[in-house]
């Protein structure tokens, strides 16, 4: 007789099928309990545990129809569980689908930037068994997904739950497969036995035995919520709304209530859409529910099938199994013995099936039922990144961190998704930031207790981290410390003592040793006190910036009654200043008013003093024009000096006026017990308008070096009592008044004298030497002399007088005495006189500073001269004095006369042409004893060539060298060429004072001067001046420059570069052109 129920197991045949509960449920585990027979009393549970077992269920009926079902399952649990009645051993066999084992195992792993589906098919892979994903839909990436200490099967459950995915198990034999599904594509109509199922009730269906049929319906309906609303919140987007709501059509009345969830796990509105229309399909599809029972076998979980003949003709449609329970008894030992034909012993053989369908026109979801893990409370982890990174942030100061619970990360920047890092305070562009930095052990806590959305709440030190100070001994101590990155090497740090006696505030960082001190000042490593108050110090720069106003203060201050910036000390000693200041100004403009009177009445008298003179020698010739010349067109009442005693007070005023309460961009310095500005360098004091130095004792300025003042406005000194000392102990007093007057005023006695060498009284125009009231007085010790043009009157000390001139006029009003032992008059002298002096006799005047030297006369000739040469006012030519190297540029010369040397500097030039080939002349130039000017050593070539060594006596000075420029390098041009940069080399290594160039009808000339560089290489300053005047010669222009003039502009440059005095000219005469 052929058998219903075979079980197919690992011991074959020696186990035989009793007996079979179950049930089956889509997105459930299906448990089935098997009774087996044996004749084998010893069959133990190793051999069957974990090992497939499959239940083949024959589908044939004596009406016809074939083919098998099968139920496949891992065998879980097996036991003994006795004997039959007919003696055989009997055993329990408990099958489970092989993802069972799921919930054998649990576990903490972090998934990141994976699809659910994704995710379980990672979780399911080691368990080595078949996964038919029929997904039809698209799933998102979840950025971060926690398995947080639940079972594979928990876990994977509720991430399918989450997304509309379901799963049942399709069943062969040996094995069985789980099936992912989303939607009706997923399911086929049932693989074995018919696919239309007809209904029968009442009497029809006792009376038919051997047809599987449906004998059971019931059909409800229930009330569900037909409307789901979510949201969640992104902080990305703060303000974006993505709430989202969906409705089903209403069913009935009462449909309408709403479900809202929140969060809804999502951040893109899109999502949010997909979830609600999940949710409310979770939420509708169980509306309609039917329930049914037959006499069936083939009937199996997630699979289609066809209602017929149901007298209610709506029933009569496609449906999707959604569980199923099985009932199948066998006595396979009896259906043997029986040896009948099917159905001849229906006591030994049964089979009865309960089970569940929805219709398959809606939308099948399974509800989620599995929970999601929660979080305790807080826990700590450690903060990761990359390798070599000490920090490691995003632009929302995002951290990583390894869980302490994590097997699989790698504490690297992959070991968590970004975390958010809670602040004391945040907000829009303010707020405060400390980012944990990599390897710092931090408190995470999980917003609404999610695994999946982490938040660190704070950081905490552990053996590792330690604090930033030694504790317990420093516990008075609070503040902030930060350590530079990368490498470390330094810190910032903000630190507050409370110690009582020691309570100070530190702000500091290591860079530049920069520290800001306030409280009680202790010395840094010791901790001994220093002193108390602030002190900011730095090695690197420092600054101060105030735009408004600066005050700096010691003065006490009562913060009760004022403002910050209020100065009332300061104001008070600044006022006293400039009322004292205000006395002397008075003081001093009556002193200046009374000496400009007196210095012009000088003027008037000196003049009308004159005209008296004048009048007293009307007889002598040119007396008027003598008289103009001394008083001069421009004589004035009052002296040119400037009649404001204190120009700077207006200013002064001001000032005080601001110091009252510092409201202008001001700064203001007070001190009740003075100030002190001490450098060993440069200090400079600078104003776009005036300043006043004012003190109300005593004030002294010293200097180690010059002393300078430039004004360009006119100068004052008031001297109230005291009088005035100015003692000069080594060089010269020099006085010069460029363009107005000298007045040295006294009101008693007024001297000048020279302890050692001349007093000197020059005038250009005249010189007046007045008594007033009494006598004037000229003494000499060895002669006075008295010259004007050709006419002289010399006092000897022996008594001798001597009167010299061309004419002679004798006038007196009054009497005239003559006496003398004897008198000479236009007649020879007598024997033994002494005779008259030659005519050829020169008779030289004493030298007057300032004074014009006389002509020279031609080379060879000889004339007679006057007794007293008259002096010359022409420009005198160049001597060995005007060609001296002066200290700066700006003090050479403006104008240098060379002279006669002109002359001769043509006559060389001309010469620098031997048989029509050009050639250099370089001669030396030489100053005898008295300075004058000549040119020795003519040879041919550079100015190199220049031998001061051959034809220079030791009568000579060696000024400089004179050479020819016959030409350029290019041969063309002949004249206008100036001096080169090998000529300013020569100049300068030989110390020579100045170096003169010849070329056509002009001249050229560098003057060395104190600042020029003591050595330079020639060779490569005459290269880069000659690439100068390549540039300028060949730059692109409409009117090319010329070869003379770029090398002008480029002469002038070196001597720039070099503080060299640059002259050109022609005929002798020199200009200067730089500076």
């Amino acid at each position: 007789m052929t058998r219903s129920f075979i079980a197919h197991s690992a011991l074959g045949e020696r186990l035989k099928f009793r007996s079979m509960t179950g049930q089956e449920r889509i997105s459930t585990l299906f448990e089935s309990r098997v009774r087996l027979v044996s004749e084998l009393p010893g069959i133990g549970a190793r051999q069957m545990l974990g090992e497939d077992m499959t239940i083949e269920v024959n589908l044939a009926t004596e009406l016809g129809g074939a083919g098998q079902r099968f139920i496949s399952g891992q065998v879980t649990r097996f036991a003994r569980v006795g004997k039959d009645d007919g003696d055989m051993h009997v055993y329990e066999a408990q099958l489970r689908p092989w993802l069972w084992y799921a919930t054998r195992r649990s576990d903490f792993k972090i998934f990141q930037f994976k699809s659910v589906p994704d995710i379980v098919q990672e979780v399911l892979a080691p368990y080595g068994f078949g996964i038919d994903a029929r997904l039809s839909g698209s799933y998102r990436s979840w950025d971060y997904c926690v398995q947080y200490g639940e079972t594979d099967f928990d876990f994977v459950s509720r991430l399918m739950e989450s997304e509309g995915i379901y799963y049942f198990f399709a069943h062969a034999r040996g094995s069985h497969q789980l099936v992912l599904c989303d939607g009706p594509g997923s399911h086929a109509p049932l693989p074995a036995g018919p696919v239309k199922v007809p209904y029968h009730a009442g009497v029809l269906a006792a009376q038919i035995l051997e047809q599987d049929f449906i004998d059971s319906w019931h059909h409800a309906e229930d009330i569900a919520s037909g409307h789901f609303a979510t949201d969640d919140y992104d902080f990305k987007k703060p303000h974006a709304e993505i709430d989202t709501l969906r409705r089903q059509p209403a069913g009935h009345s009462r449909d309408n209530y709403e479900i809202y969830d929140w969060p809804g796990g999502y951040t893109e509105l899109g999502d949010g859409e997909n979830y609600a229309r999940l949710r409310l399909e979770q939420q509708t599809g169980r509306r309609e529910s039917i329930e049914a029972e037959g006499n069936l076998r083939h009937i199996a979980p997630g699979y289609l099938f066809d209602l017929a003949r149901h007298p209610n003709a709506e029933d009569n449609r496609r449906y999707l199994i959604e569980a199923a329970s099985h009932d199948f008894q066998e006595n396979a030992l009896r259906v043997a013995a029986a040896g009948a034909a099917y159905g001849e012993s229906t006591s030994s053989t049964s089979y009865r099936q309960a089970f569940a369908v929805v219709p398959d026109s809606a939308p099948y979801r399974v509800p989620r039922l599995t929970p999601r893990p929660r979080t305790t409370g807080p826990q700590t982890a450690v903060v990761v990144g990359p390798a070599g990174e000490e920090i490691h942030t995003d632009e929302y100061g995002r951290i990583k961190v390894q869980f302490h619970w994590d097997r699989y990360g790698q504490r690297d920047e992959n070991a968590s998704c970004w975390i958010r890092v809670s602040q004391t305070w945040a907000g829009g562009g303010y707020g405060t930031m400390q980012i944990p930095r990599i390897g710092q052990e931090v408190i995470v806590d999980f917003l609404n207790g999610d695994p999946d959305h982490p938040i660190v709440t704070g950081c905490v030190y552990n053996a590792a981290q330690m604090p930033a100070w030694e504790l317990p001994r420093h516990k008075t101590q609070s503040g902030i410390q930060t350590h530079w990155s990368k490498g470390g090497g330094g810190k910032h740090m903000l630190r507050f003592e409370d110690k009582r006696g020691s309570e100070h505030i530190e702000l500091s960082t290591d860079h530049g040793a920069t520290h800001l001190h306030m409280g009680y000042l202790m010395n840094q490593g010791s901790e001994v006190q220093r002193s108390y108050g602030f002190e900011l110090r730095t090695n690197e720069w420092g600054s101060i910036r105030a735009d408004k106003g600066l005050l700096l203060t010691t003065y006490t201050q009562d913060f009760t009654q004022r403002v910050s910036r209020d100065n009332p000390d300061g104001h008070e000693h600044m006022g006293a200043a400039l009322a004292q200041s205000g006395a002397l100004m008075q003081s001093a403009g009556q002193a200046i008013a009374a000496t400009k009177a007196l210095v012009g009445a000088m003027a008037k008298g000196k003049g009308q003093q004159l005209m008296g003179l004048a009048q007293g020698v009307q007889s002598l010739a040119g007396a008027a024009q003598a008289v103009s010349a001394l008083t001069g067109d421009d004589a004035s009442d009052e002296a040119g000096v400037s009649g404001d005693a204190d120009p700077a007070m207006a200013d002064a005023q001001r000032m005080l006026d601001l110091s009252r309460r510092i409201d202008k961009p001001v700064v203001s310095i007070v001190s009740p017990e003075g100030q002190t500005m001490i450098s060993p360098k440069p200090i400079v004091v600078s104003s776009g308008q005036s300043v006043s130095m004012r003190s109300q004792s005593a004030m002294t300025l010293t200097t180690g070096a010059q002393l300078t003042q430039l004004v360009a406005g006119g100068m004052l000194t008031q001297i109230v009592k005291g009088g005035q000392v100015n003692v000069v102990s080594g060089g010269d007093i020099v006085s010069h008044a460029s363009e107005g007057a000298i007045n040295l005023v006294a009101k008693t006695d007024a001297s000048v004298t020279s302890t050692e060498s001349n007093a000197n009284l020059v005038g250009r125009k005249s010189v007046l030497v007045q008594a007033v009231d009494q006598d004037v007085f000229v003494m000499g010790k060895t002669s006075i002399s008295l010259i004007c043009g050709k006419s002289s009157i010399v006092l000897l000390e022996d008594g001798t007088i001597r009167i010299s001139g061309v004419k002679g006029l004798v006038n007196f009003t009054e009497d005239l005495d003559q006496r003398g032992g004897k008198i000479f008059l236009n007649c020879e002298a007598p024997v033994g006189a002494a005779p008259p002096e030659s005519e050829e006799e020169t008779v030289s005047a004493p030298a007057v500073p300032g004074a014009a030297a006389p002509a020279a006369p031609p080379p060879g000739t000889r004339v007679a001269k006057p007794a007293f040469a008259p002096a010359v006012a022409e420009e005198p030519p160049a001597t060995a004095a005007t060609l001296a190297v002066p200290s700066s540029p700006n003090m050479s010369p403006a104008q240098v006369n060379l002279g006669e040397l002109n002359g001769d500097f043509t006559h060389r030039w001309n010469k620098s042409f031997p048989n029509g080939v050009p050639t250099e002349q370089a001669n030396t130039l030489v100053a005898n004893r008295q300075g004058e000017l000549s040119l020795a050593n003519p040879v041919s070539g550079t100015s190199a060539h220049a031998a001061p060594d051959l034809d220079v006596s030791r009568n000579q000075e060696v000024l400089g060298v004179f050479h020819s420029h016959p030409q350029i390098a290019n041969n063309t041009v002949y004249t206008g060429v100036s001096l080169s940069g090998g000529d300013a080399g020569y100049l300068i290594n030989t110390q020579q004072n100045v170096i003169v160039a010849q070329s056509g009808a002009d001249q050229f000339m560098y003057m060395r001067t104190a600042q020029t560089p003591a050595n330079i290489n020639s060779d490569l300053l005459n290269k880069a001046q000659n690439a100068r005047i390549n540039e300028l010669v060949n730059q692109p222009s409409a009117s090319p420059m010329s070869y003379p003039t770029a090398t002008r502009i480029a002469a002038r440059e070196t001597a720039e570069k070099l503080n060299l005095a640059y002259y050109q000219g022609n005929g002798g005469v020199l200009n200067r052109v730089w500076p």
